[in-house]
This record gives structure tokens, sequence and C-alpha cells, in this order.
């Protein structure tokens, strides 16, 4: 029985066995047919490209499809290795490198304008980096340079003692122009201390100082010189040896990004290092030469002496022409990248020598800061585009107004500076200064539209005015607002007395910052009479500053100040509040179909959303529209932006009528007012002052009135003084007159007794 019940046991046991095993080599057949799958996911990727194939890692691959578009950081003045044409188009051998990435690895790179102090988050690479990043530090350049080129030695060919040179020791004890950052300056500096550094911040400066013999080489980079040679066709400039020095460019990648630093790696080694294909694109040569190869073979065997002849003339015109490409490349300074004109940091520089310079020839120097009048509405309504553009035409203005020898810098956005030596009195400065006036007021033609803006320019003199080059600049720039100040389109030679004007304006802008909130603003009010029957149901709001110390201060004063300092929109917002309060008075007490005139600055055109809010307090206040009448500028109808025509067209809907004010002495045009449907054209005092039977002025307002009329709209005559100009004007049929001979602007309550006044004076009549 025992016997039985162990042979059951070891069959039961086997059975177990045989499970286990069966289980175990189940077990291994599924690991051996997984196996190939297993080990794919942890191999690479090939991508097949005209450079052969590359091994991307899963990691790698996940990161490419995650990532399609690339932001890349690109230098704009860099030639030939990275630069930004007109058209913001990004060029160069870097942006070269890119497309054939892109090729490789199918993604997109967007090339976007590189800063020193750009936010790491702006962009994932910098496209071409020569030297240790130490203003990106949050970027690594990568190990594989795309670029390597060796440090040549240039001469002027025309000076003999440029024979003697061919390599570094010839320069032991020479003059070599170097750029003053870059490294090869103190490898030179350590390995050759020798030779004489010459220290320059750009290429331009370097080639000058070689033309005229003040250094007696320059030692550059091959690639970017070369360029620059054929370029600008250097004729003088010639290039004798090769440094031990060399140069590498590379791209680097975001700290935070291993992938596509990987990626980006394996694509650069890929491609090589100075590819061929890459730089044959950019080996340029002036082809002017070429043109003459097959002409001059013909020549030769027909007649040699023609030839010769025909030769001769051609290496004239090309002498010709080298000799002006050289004087423009000097006065056109390309610094600023979107006038090519010096920068301010480079215009320090000019006017601390031109300041020795002077010293030395014991003359004075002109500073003539020059700032364009209006500029910011032109950008604001069309937009920075034209704005641009116009700044560019503007500063190809300013040069054709200057010699060739004075220095024209761009000191800011819509500001420029002209430096101008041996001239022999201040009148050159004022002749120059009316040339640019005239030329800056010329109507700007920009993408089939006119553009109309004018400057104000200062003027200072060394050393007459100060020493201080910055006390110099700062006076030019207090004159400038003194020309603003006086009406711009105009000059203004710096005064003493200017510095405490300056000192005044301070004071004048932070009063101003306070007046609003400590209520010193008062609304006074001109009546304007009916001319055909003597009723006032018209008038104009003018604001009155009461400063708790200066007293009364005009608007002339402090007007165009708040529009500079960005208070006019909370000045022109308790006009109109404080004119609601009064309408609703006057409405009370004299007549429901009283209006009131308001002034509005263009300026507040450009946040719409203030002057709309004016429908809802109308409608708030209990108001009609009608009741109010806004006074505008031609200027700002000449050229109206969308926002300008929309926002007239929304305040109309609400009853409220629009008037031009100070009509004919702006660019007055039928069109704009035929096309808004103003309602009133208020003729400038400048004409209703010397009116006189049959004179200009006379004919002129007849004129005005009469197309009004045959326009729909009605004609109010400011400036009235005499009775005699009242009659005229009545004779011609204007509808309106304002001026003292009605009555001077009033407060409010001594404008309410006026009305009342004048309508007993006319029940009696």
């Amino acid at each position: 029985m025992n016997k039985i019940h162990s042979v059951k046991s070891i069959f039961k046991n086997y059975r177990w066995l045989n499970r286990q095993l069966y289980v175990v080599l189940s077990f291994m057949l599924v690991c051996f047919l997984l196996l190939p799958f297993t080990a794919s996911s942890e191999d690479t990727l090939k991508v097949t490209s005209q450079y052969g194939e590359i091994r991307l890692t899963p990691n790698e691959v996940a990161w490419l499809k995650n990532n399609p578009e690339i932001r890349v950081a690109v230098k704009h003045g860099w030639m030939p290795i990275e630069f930004k044409l007109e058209s913001n188009q990004h060029r160069g051998i870097s942006v070269d490198y890119l497309k054939e990435l892109s090729k490789i690895f199918n993604v997109n790179f967007i090339p976007l304008d590189y800063s020193e102090n750009m936010s790491p988050a702006s962009a994932e690479m910098i496209s071409g980096v020569s030297a240790a990043i130490s203003k990106n530090a949050q970027f690594i350049k990568q190990p594989q340079p795309f670029l390597d080129f060796p440090f040549a030695i240039y001469v002027n060919k025309g000076l003999n003692l440029t024979k003697q040179i061919s390599m570094m020791e010839d320069l032991n004890y020479k003059r070599v122009a170097i750029f003053k950052n870059g490294p090869i300056a103190k490898e030179i500096a350590e390995n050759y201390p020798q030779i004489k550094l010459v220290h320059v911040d750009i290429a331009d400066e370097a080639f000058e100082e070689l033309r005229q013999g003040h250094v007696d080489a320059y030692i550059g980079n091959q690639i970017v010189i070369d360029y620059h040679i054929v370029v600008h066709r250097f004729s003088f400039v010639e290039k004798v040896g090769i440094t031990p020095f060399n140069s590498t460019v590379s791209m680097a990648v975001r700290g935070d990004l291993p992938e596509l630093s990987s990626i980006v790696s394996k694509g650069l080694q890929a491609i090589g290092t100075n590819n061929p294909e890459i730089l044959d694109k950019w080996q340029i040569s002036d082809r002017k030469y070429d043109r003459w190869v097959v002409p001059v073979i013909f020549f030769i065997s027909v007649a040699l002496i023609f030839v010769l002849l025909r030769i001769f003339k051609l290496k004239q015109a090309i002498k010709s022409q080298d000799i002006e490409s050289q004087k423009k490349i000097w006065h056109q300074a390309n610094y600023d990248y979107l006038t090519n004109l010096p920068n301010r940091h480079l215009l320090d520089s000019r006017l601390k020598t031109a300041m020795e310079e002077a010293d030395n020839s014991l003359s004075p120097l002109g500073i003539l800061f020059i700032d364009l009048d209006n500029f910011k509405q032109v950008n604001d309504a069309a937009g920075h585009s034209i704005g641009d553009k116009l700044i560019k035409e503007a500063a190809g203005r300013v040069s054709r107004c200057v010699r060739s020898h004075d220095t024209i810098a761009r000191f800011g956005g819509d500001e420029f500076m002209v430096i101008m030596s041996d001239f022999d009195n201040e009148q050159a400065l004022e002749k120059t200064s009316q040339k640019i006036l005239a030329e800056i007021k010329k109507p700007f033609q920009i993408g089939g539209e006119l553009f109309y803006i004018s400057a104000s320019i200062g003027l200072t003199i060394y050393p007459n005015d100060t020493s201080n080059p910055e006390a110099l600049i700062s006076y030019a720039d207090q004159a400038m607002y003194e020309a603003k100040k006086l009406g711009r389109n105009r000059f203004q030679f710096f005064k003493a007395s200017m510095q405490s004007d300056s000192t005044k304006r301070l004071e004048l802008t932070n009063d101003l910052r306070n007046a609003i909130a400590h209520q010193q603003f008062e609304l006074y009010y001109q009546p304007i009479i009916s001319l055909s029957t003597q009723e006032i149901l018209k008038a104009e709001a003018l604001i009155r500053w009461n400063h708790p110390v200066k007293g009364l201060i005009s608007p002339i004063e402090f007007i165009s100040l708040a529009e500079e300092i960005g208070l006019i929109d909370e000045i022109g917002a308790w006009v109109f509040n404080q004119t609601l309060r009064d309408i609703k008075h006057i409405h009370t007490q004299y007549s429901t179909e009283f209006q009131i005139s308001v002034n509005v600055s263009p300026n507040q055109f450009l946040k719409s959303e203030r002057l709309l809010a004016w429908k809802a307090l109308l409608a708030k206040q209990g108001v009609a529209g009608r009741a109010i009448c806004i006074e505008i500028t031609e200027g700002l109808l000449l050229q109206p932006s969308v926002n300008v025509v929309n926002t007239i067209s929304d305040l109309r809907e609400a009853g409220v009528q629009f008037s031009i004010d100070d009509f004919g002495t702006g660019y007055s045009a039928l069109a704009y007012l035929n096309k808004f449907d103003i309602e009133y054209v208020k003729i400038d005092q400048s004409f209703t002052q010397n009116l006189k039977p049959n004179n200009y002025d006379a004919i002129l307002c007849e004129a005005i009135i009469s197309m009004a009329h045959k326009l729909g709209m009605k004609v109010i005559a400011e400036g009235i003084e005499t009775e005699a100009q009242q009659n005229l004007l009545n004779s011609f049929a204007c509808d309106y007159g304002q001026g003292y001979l009605i009555s001077r602007p009033k407060s409010f309550n001594d404008f309410m007794q006026f009305l009342f006044e004048m309508r007993s004076k006319q029940s009696l009549n």
C-alpha cells in the first residue's frame, strides 16, 4: 500500500515538474521572439542625406517630432557670415548651413534678430559665434565649427614700404590695425610685443587708416575681409600673407536642450567645416572686368593699338569709380541698422576727435541736433514699417544737405545729429539748418501715400558754449526744445538763458503731473455769434491752468508739454467732463439749443477708447450729442488711419458734430472735408486780422466761405477784432464770428452773465 502511494506521489511530482518546465520553456520562447523588438527600441535611427547616414537616438527622434520649429538668433551685420537685407531677410553662410540642417532633419529653422541682451527663452540656438559666449552664457558653443579661416595680413599696395611685408615678423615696430574687441588682438600683443597695434571699431575704419597711410598693415579674418574688399571695390588693398592665427565660427545651443545640441552637432559633422558647395556661393568677384575679356581678345587679333587704348580708358574709368566709392563709404558710415549712419556710440568718439582737431586749428565746431516733428503720430497711425522707411528717407535728405566731411549720425529714434567743422561764421550753420528744414518739410511718398512732417533743430558751438562734450549735446538738445516751443519747423541757437528755461520746463512738467489731482484747471468760454442774427448759441471751451504760485497759465505753455509727457488724454477727459456739467447748466438756464466746441489733440486719437467713452458719458449725463462740437486740426484728416476714421464715425453716430480748426494754415484739401461730413470750418485768425476789402485775405476768405457752403458746411471766422472785419465777413455770408470784438474768453460765471446781458440788449433792440 505504501509502495503504491509512493509511486503515485512520484508520478504526481513528475507531472508538476513537467508543467513547470513547460512554463519556463514557453517564457524563454517568448523572450526569444521579443528579443529583436527589445533590441531595436534601444538601437539608433538612421537618417539618410546627401552627406551620408546620420544616426539619431530615440530621444533625439522624439525631440525633433515634438519640436518641428526651432528659433535661431542671427546677427544682422556680419557679412558674408550672416546679415540682414533691407527686406528683413536673413542671409549668409550660417543661414545656408541652417538650410542644409533643415533638409537633413526635416525641421523649420526660424531666424530671429540676435541681441546680446536677448532672453534665452526667445531662441533655442545662436547661428554664429566666434569666441567664448559671455553675454549669452545660457548658450553652449558647438564643438564642431562650420567655418575655420586664418587671419591674413593686408597692406596698401600703393606704398613702397608694403613690399617688405609678407609675414608677422615683418610687422615688428610697425603700426597694424586690428579689431579692438577681437580675441586676435590679445594673442598678437602677447606673441609679437614689438608690433604697434592700432585698435579700430569697424572694418571701414581700418580700411580708411590703411588708405591714408596711418597704418602699415591690417590684420583681419580672411573670409570677412576678402568679401569686403570685393564688395566695396578696395583696389588699393592687397593680401600679402597669412598669420599663424585662425578664426572659427560655430553654432550655439541653449544649455537645457541636450538633444538639440547632439542633433546639431551630428548634422554639422556630416556637412563638414568649410563645406565647399556652400562657400562657393559666397566666393564673389567683380564681374565688371569679366565683361571685357572676350572683347579684349577679339580686338587684340584685329588691332593691338586699339585694344591698348580701350584698356587704358577702361582702367581710368574704374580708377575714378573706385575713388568715388571710397568717398561714399567713408561719408555714409554704415553703423545704424536702418539708416547706415553712425550710431550714438560712434558719434561720441567722432565728437571728441573733432573737438581735439578744433583745438589744434583754433577753429569752432558746430553741433546740429535734429528732431522730427510729429513723427510719433505717423508711426502710430501708419505703422512701424512705414515709420522706418520715413526715418530712412529723412536720413538721406539730411545727408544731402551737409558737406562730405561733416559727420551725420542717428542719435535716437527720430533724432539726428550733425557735427560741422571748418566754417567761417554762424551764417554757415544757419544756411545748413535752413536746407535741412526745407528738405524735411517736403512730402514723403511711401507706399503710394503722402506723409507730411517737419523738423526742429538746436545748435551749439564749441568752445563758445561749453568745452564739455556731454554738455555740448545737452545744450543742443535744449536749443532744439526751444525751437519746438517757438512753433517747430525752425532752428534755434543755444543761449545761456535756456539753462534756466530747461530747469523751469522740468519744474513745469512736475507741476503739470499734480495739476489734475489738485483741481488746478478751469474752463473759460469764448462766445461764437451768428453774424446775421447776432444771436449767441455757440461757444468754444478753452482750458486754463490756475497754478498756485505762477497764477493763470495759458494752454500755449502747457498743452504741447502735456502731449510730450503723455498727459493729454487725462486733461482731455477732464475738459469733456467739465464741459458736460457746464452745458447742462446752460441748457437749463439759457437755451437747450446751445452748443460748446471742445478742442481735441491728434494725440488723443491714438487711444480712441477714451474718446469713444464720451458716448457713454453723454448718455449718462442726459446730454444730446449735438450739444458738443469737436474741433480737430487739418493734419489729422490728411492721412487718416483706420482708427481715426472709425472713431470719428462712431462719435458722429452719437450726434457729435465736428469742426476743422485753423483752416487754411495747414494742408487744406477738399477731399477730406467731403469725405468726413464736417459740419463747420473755422477760418484762422491770421486771415481775419488782415482783412480789408479786395485784399488777398479777403479774396481767400470769400473763397473758403463759398466753397464750404457748396459742400454743405457752415463757416466760423476767428479773431474778429473790429466792426469793419465783422461787416466784411457778413457781406461774404459768413455764418459765425468769434473774437475780442464780441468777447474775450470768460470764466463760466462771467460767461453766463454775458449771455444774459447780450439777450437783454437784443430784446431792447
